[in-house]
């Protein structure tokens, strides 16, 4: 498994901050920063999947070690195709400092 190959997750293929940074040759934190300054447009379990450790620990585990997710993450969150779109388009709209 490639660490840019989609998370499956809920039957959904998503991808992971850091697999996003990766993807587009950003600094570490930047899908992270995307992703808070744009989460208020995004629909939870559409756009993305919100995965705390306390229930979810050892799929995070197991993505730190596949090298998917950054071994710094705690919980999870992971975007879908349209939550990335959505994060593409406000990256790219006047005004969104980019």
């Amino acid at each position: 498994m490639s660490c840019n190959d989609p998370i499956l997750h809920a039957d959904t293929e998503t991808l992971s901050f850091c697999q996003i940074d990766r993807l587009n040759r950003l600094p570490k934190g930047t899908a992270f920063r995307l992703f808070k300054a744009g989460r208020q447009q995004l629909i939870e379990d559409q756009d993305y999947f919100y995965l705390p450790a306390a229930t979810h620990s050892q799929l995070i585990e197991s993505l730190k070690a596949s090298g998917q997710v950054y071994s710094t993450t705690i919980n999870l969150v992971l975007l879908t195709r349209a939550g990335y779109a959505r994060l593409r388009e406000r990256q790219k709209a006047p005004g969104s400092g980019s």
